[in-house]
């Protein structure tokens, strides 16, 4: 994941925004306890944005005691006292995502930056086969869905839900693993905020893409020369992105998911509006330039 599924800070009370940074500290802390110290490093807030939905599908009310950032001592940081299972399952899928990611950048990257994920990949690998020891089915699924994806690439589809779908499917399946009569919805939260973050990253990575000649779909969509789209194609990627959100805040009300509800409802409503506005902003920028 890209780190796009974030809260919008201005619209959230101290107490909880608070809780949300608590429970970000806390998952830094437990990859670091339970991969290393360097595994810290790939956290991100879309695993923050997983932790919460499944700290809440469990019914746990994070409950924290203060320490301090082993990188920063003199920054006060608050941990989750009461949350071992469900951040053993986010490391993995943060663990296991960024095997796989890296897999997928040795195939993609130029020839310099594919060094330095080569490099990476036997430090993935070694996390990797710890995670697979509880979590074999996760990794199986995020196997599955990258030889997916690779297939339409190739393919070079056009098409934004055929290109999104694999991405979106998985997180679908993780976020809703062991969910009883709520699996329905809480899929259909994993899959339209897995479908926003894979459109929103090719999105932001279209001036990247067209330089490397990597796949992006709204490059084959609109038969692109350039990053900079006309007001049509401006309005067909944001209406898309839109869309996944619409669909992500019906899934996340019909999920009943009451802990922790005004931050996940701030993440989809708000969160999501933010970022966007940034990349349409971006968009703006770079059409100014050309």
């Amino acid at each position: 994941m890209f780190g796009y599924v974030r809260v919008y800070k201005d619209d959230l009370r101290v107490r909880e925004y608070e809780t949300y940074r608590g429970i970000y500290c806390s998952l830094c802390k437990a990859l670091g306890k339970r991969y290393g110290v360097f595994s810290r490093l790939i956290l991100s807030y879309d695993m923050t944005f997983l932790a919460m939905v499944r700290l809440s599908l469990a019914q746990v009310v994070p409950s924290f005691k203060p320490g301090r950032c082993p990188f920063n001592p003199s920054k006060k940081c608050n941990y989750c006292m009461n949350a071992e299972a469900q951040m053993d399952f986010v490391c993995a899928a943060a663990i296991l995502m960024f095997y796989y990611k890296v897999k997928d950048n040795i195939a993609d990257a130029p020839f310099g930056k594919r060094i330095l994920y080569r490099l990476m990949l036997p430090f993935a690998a070694v996390k990797r086969k710890k995670a697979l020891r509880r979590f074999s089915w996760m990794d199986t699924l995020l196997a599955d869905a990258v030889k997916q994806q690779a297939a339409l690439e190739q393919s070079g589809t056009d098409s934004f839900d055929k290109a999104a779908h694999s991405s979106a499917d998985a997180l679908g399946k993780i976020m809703a693993y062991e969910t009883g009569d709520r699996e329905d919805a809480v899929y259909r939260l994993g899959y339209f905020v897995g479908r926003w973050v894979y459109l929103m990253d090719a999105a932001d990575d279209l001036p990247k893409d067209l330089k490397t000649g990597n796949f992006n779909v709204f490059v084959n969509a609109f038969h692109l020369t350039d990053a900079a789209l006309n007001e049509a194609q401006t309005d067909a990627v944001f209406s898309t992105l839109n869309g996944s959100c619409a669909c992500a805040a019906d899934a996340l009300k019909n999920s009943e998911l009451t802990i922790l509800q005004p931050i996940l409802e701030n993440i989809i409503y708000d969160g999501t509006a933010s970022m966007m506005g940034r990349l349409r902003k971006g968009s703006e920028s770079h059409e100014r330039s050309v």
